[in-house]
């Protein structure tokens, strides 16, 4: 058949992401079963609630959002209690420019400090300050208390378990798809 290579030659390769998505009529594209949605629906519902809850009384207590306590958690577990804004922003999945508005009341609280990284000038560290560092302990104190009473603490030793198996079977760290 003339002409047929060309044709073939012009149709551009399936991009690695459109293989993922599955065909028409695929099992993966079936309904949820009923076990299926009540595992999701619950796993939503868990997320979204336990947050609202864990906001709630680190705002009440510390007056910080979950999200600032997050990040001050990061920092006050790097070394030297110094991490690269980049890298903050990286582990804890935000966009650079949610992590900018974060630090940006935290150094307005006095919380956090913006150094030049001492290795590339072009990065910033965001370093804890001794407020911070007590302003971090603090709300640990209330986040971790939270987080045992509201999820934690009501599950087994044995669900615990389970459910660490379970995300490591799911596994959606970044390096999964690397």
């Amino acid at each position: 058949m003339p002409g047929s290579a060309e044709v073939n030659a012009e149709v551009p390769e399936v991009s690695p992401l459109l293989e993922r998505v599955p065909a028409q009529g695929d099992p993966l594209s079936r309904p949820l079963s009923a076990v299926e949605r009540e595992v999701w629906l619950g796993f939503l519902c868990t997320h979204v609630r336990l947050l609202r809850t864990l906001d709630k009384e680190l705002l009440a207590a510390e007056g910080l959002a979950t999200s600032s306590y997050e990040v001050l958690l990061a920092i006050a577990e790097a070394p030297e209690g110094r991490m690269r804004m980049k890298d903050i922003a990286a582990s804890l999945l935000i966009s650079r420019s949610g992590l900018t508005r974060i630090v940006d009341d935290l150094e307005g609280q006095g919380h956090v400090e913006r150094l030049k990284c001492p290795g590339d000038a072009r990065g910033l560290d965001a370093v804890l300050t001794p407020s911070g560092r007590e302003a971090y302990l603090r709300a640990r104190t209330v986040h971790l208390a939270s987080l045992r009473r509201q999820f934690l603490g009501k599950l087994s030793e044995e669900q615990l378990r389970t459910l660490a198996e379970i995300w490591r079977a799911v596994d959606l760290s970044e390096s999964a798809d690397d």
